[in-house]
């Protein structure tokens, strides 16, 4: 089983790799090439899509991945009926969405103050639609556990919306063309996502009798899957509209790059909960708690002993990195990155909870849990932005955010009843190498300048990372290494 898991995450991981790598290029031409106006009027447009794709989507996706996991092995044809199901009702929804953002563009542009608005969310009808298409294959093959499939698809998606997307702003440097590219690059994902699920579900047969009960299944347990959705377009994208509304998109660019800075560092954890949470699931499913109890303490530990260094690092290294990278023009930015460094480690907490508690069957907790602090969220930012603009939104977010995470790891405590004192042990030395690393790579960075000083700082701090967790037993490479064998 370990080999399994070891195997889904590791080719998750290599799909979300090439991705990061593609937006990671992309957001940097982006930045520089359209100026931190015009990238934040494009990120603002993104926002709204992605607030847009909650109605296309809800928790449609991931209330039939839940079924899908839970039957695959002992009733295929109800899991192929909920593939079905599932997908006529997002379709559906993702068309009617799509054409009434396409009708509402400019009343939206209009009350926003930014007319040049208007024609980016008419051409991002079809980022909506198929974005919200290409999600739900890739849900249902991690409720197939089909995960290597998952990451190519996902691996594509990024590749191809980087070519469109450089192709098209290079052609013609503007907002509009970038959004072009994305439609262009989803709707390359959704086919091939189709394909893929098309050939998972080859030779089996779906009975009609199931129609109406699977149908219902998914509806009543998409309810709590909604609200936590609803509760994540507040926390993640709501936020961006309304540093626009209240301040301006230079404003908006500092924080996207902050936030986009964070979608970078949580690939690791991601991975692990996309790949590890069907099975919590079926091993509750099959009454093998111990052995799940296992796997998440394991990812919990492992999720600390990357991602607090890696706030550190942030920390330490973001006066040097950030104009450096993207550009003197994004200066300003830096300390909204550096607020939102403790959120790297908050999200990447609730990368690997926030799923298994779906798969867990505690979706209704996890929905009650993120609807208060989103709405704690929301009241911050309302507060908070007008009077520190994006820094503000920064701050707003780490604070309920931090407090949601924490919470999911202990309602994932009730149902898998790991070592906390483990945990602790493990939490208390990577705290120490953290402080360490950090220390000496704000030395280093803060004596050079420019690239030599970024290139330096990240190896000695990825190099006093690896020596002390060695020392310290947080990691053993020598099985690590048996494992990626095996």
């Amino acid at each position: 089983m370990v080999s399994r898991l070891l195997s889904n995450v590791l080719s998750d991981f290599g799909g979300r790799v090439v991705h990061v790598i593609s937006t990671g290029v992309l957001l940097i031409f982006l930045t520089r090439t359209l100026g931190p106006e015009l990238y934040g009027l494009l990120a603002l447009a993104i926002s709204i899509f992605a607030t847009a794709r909650f109605f296309s989507e809800s928790g449609l996706p991931r209330s039939a991945a839940r079924y899908i996991a839970q039957f695959k092995e002992d009733d295929p044809g109800t899991a192929f009926r909920t593939v079905l199901e599932s997908w006529k009702l997002l379709a559906v929804a993702a068309a009617v969405v799509s054409l009434a953002l396409a009708a509402l563009s400019e009343p939206v542009a209009t009350h926003l103050d930014e007319p040049a608005l208007a024609p980016l969310l008419v051409v991002g009808s079809g980022y909506v639609f198929f974005y919200s298409i290409h999600t739900h294959h890739r849900f249902v093959m991690q409720g197939f556990e089909a995960i290597a499939a998952s990451a190519k698809v996902h691996s594509l998606e990024g590749a191809c919306t980087l070519v469109f997307v450089v192709g098209l702003v290079l052609y013609d440097p503007t907002p509009l063309s970038a959004v072009t590219g994305y439609v262009l690059g989803y709707a390359v994902a959704a086919v091939a996502g189709f394909v893929v699920v098309y050939r998972l579900t080859t030779g089996i047969d779906a009975s009609d009798s199931s129609r109406g009960t699977v149908r219902a299944k998914i509806l009543t347990y998409n309810v709590p899957m909604s609200v936590t959705r609803l509760s994540d377009e507040v926390d993640q994208e709501l936020d961006t509209v309304l540093v626009g509304f209240f301040t301006n998109p230079t404003q908006v660019a500092f924080y996207t790059l902050g936030k986009q800075i964070s979608q970078f560092t949580r690939v690791p954890a991601a991975s692990i909960g996309f790949a590890l949470s069907p099975t919590y699931g079926s091993e509750q499913a099959s009454g093998q708690l111990e052995q799940a109890t296992e796997v998440y303490q394991e990812s919990l530990s492992k999720t600390l002993i990357l991602y607090v260094p890696a706030v550190a690092g942030i920390l330490a290294i973001a006066d040097v990195a950030i104009p450096t990278i993207f550009g003197e023009g994004y200066a300003d930015g830096v300390l909204v990155v550096r607020v939102l460094a403790l959120f790297v480690l908050f999200e990447a907490l609730e990368q690997i909870s926030g799923p298994a508690l779906d798969y867990l069957g505690r979706a209704r907790s996890r929905a009650v849990l993120k609807s208060v602090t989103s709405f704690g969220n929301l009241g911050l930012n309302l507060v908070l932005i007008p009077l520190y603009g994006a820094a503000g939104a920064a701050a707003a977010t780490v604070v309920t955010f931090g407090l949601y995470a924490v919470c999911s790891v202990a309602i994932v405590y009730t149902e898998l009843p790991f070592d906390p004192r483990r945990v602790g042990i493990s939490l208390s030395k990577v705290a120490g190498i953290s402080l360490v690393m950090g220390t000496s790579v704000y030395g280093l960075t803060d004596a050079l300048t420019g690239y030599a000083s970024l290139v330096l700082g990240v190896g000695v701090g990825v190099a006093i990372w690896l020596l002390a967790c060695h020392l310290f037993g947080l990691l053993d490479f020598r099985r690590l290494l048996v494992q990626l064998r095996g």
